[in-house]
């Protein structure tokens, strides 16, 4: 009888979606196969080639390549978020392959410009930004002894902003998802929050004290972020508590995590962007109404209740006052159009809102 060949080194990798992903470990590579029964001729055939694949080059010495891969395994780069490091890798390795047999001694600010400029508007920015990394990073582990990135700028251009959401379109979008679905669920917990995506997939009762504050630290800048959740909201944020009272609505209360899939399970950071999109547009809502925008809706609306520059980065988790004095800046001029007739009937409507805070809270 024929012996059966045992095949070695093969890795399977089963997802949580259950799809597998099927490699064959190559010295240290892992090389990628079909998803096939092992004694299906195409599976043979390409565990065969994997074993004869040659061993990637190492990036000559002094070339850009070279100087990613250092980039790379640096300090400066493993202190980044995991987030930002997912992006930076992402545009590195981009750089590697589009100019990575070049030597960096030879860059020029000419050359670096050249690269930008053949990128789209909002794509050069990124790239600049990158480049300029990477030749800091070069000057001071000393491959080359100036700059060239200095003084570039990127490709001129208009570049799409995520767009503020207006109060029309909030409550278009509430009209439509009712409370009590997971996509009112999740817009109000983005929405009232102001989190980010990558914050919002982990918040939920654990990350609220017993003084009904919630606290998390922020996982793009590490920094911490506060907002009221079951407690009394502040003086200053009464004119708020309409939306206070859809957040606490929204919320369930038979599980720790608030935004989850259908089967309970967290959501992606980049699942909960895509379908908080798709919700909008179901909703009749235009494209650009992104979950971003109800960051940037938060942040207005708190800027309008009277909040200082520091209460509106403590609640957001915004670290640049000049990217938050945009927001109290457009609701001053709000204030100056408005006029003194506009502000009376805002105090008169802050005072009812405080009353129905109060009645809320003693129930």
């Amino acid at each position: 009888m024929r012996r059966s060949v045992r095949l070695t080194g093969i890795k399977v990798v089963t997802k949580a979606n259950g799809r597998r992903y099927i490699y064959r470990r190559v010295d240290s590579r892992l090389i990628p196969l079909p998803n096939l029964p092992e004694n299906h001729p195409d599976f043979l055939k390409a565990y065969q080639e994997a074993g004869n694949a040659p061993a990637p080059q190492r990036a000559g010495s002094g070339t850009i390549a070279a100087l990613c891969g250092a980039y790379l395994d640096s300090n400066e780069y493993s202190s980044l978020a995991a987030s930002t490091r997912a992006v930076w890798r992402r545009l590195m390795d981009r750089i590697r392959e589009d100019r990575g047999k070049a030597l960096v001694k030879d860059l020029r600010a000419d050359h670096l410009r050249k690269d930008i400029r053949a990128f789209s508007p909002g794509a050069s920015s990124m790239r600049l930004k990158a480049w300029r990394s990477l030749m800091r990073f070069a000057v001071d582990e000393g491959w080359i002894t100036a700059d060239p990135s200095i003084g570039l700028k990127p490709v001129k251009g208009v570049v799409t902003p995520h767009r503020q959401w207006t109060r029309d379109e909030i409550e278009k979008y509430r009209q439509h998802w009712q409370a009590g679905t997971p996509q009112r669920v999740a817009f109000e917990v983005i929405y009232w929050t102001g989190a980010r995506c990558v914050d919002a997939v982990s918040l939920g009762f654990q990350a609220v004290g017993n003084d009904g504050w919630l606290r998390f630290t922020q996982v793009k800048t590490g920094g911490p972020a506060v907002a009221p959740a079951s407690c009394r909201l502040p003086t200053w944020a009464l004119a708020m508590v309409e939306d206070h009272q859809h957040f606490l609505d929204a919320m369930p209360r038979n599980r720790l995590l608030w935004i989850v899939t259908q089967t309970g399970k967290p959501r992606s950071v980049k699942g909960l962007s895509q379908w908080m999109s798709a919700n909008a547009s179901a909703a009749g809502l235009p494209h650009d109404c992104t979950a971003h925008g109800l960051r940037k809706a938060r942040a207005a609306a708190l800027a309008e209740s009277g909040a200082s520059t520091h209460q509106i980065g403590a609640w957001t988790g915004h670290e640049s006052l000049s990217e938050i004095s945009h927001y109290t800046k457009a609701a001053d001029r709000k204030a100056l159009l408005a006029g003194p007739e506009q502000e009376q009937n805002t105090g008169n409507s802050t005072g009812k809102v405080s009353n129905i805070s109060a009645q809320r809270a003693d129930k």
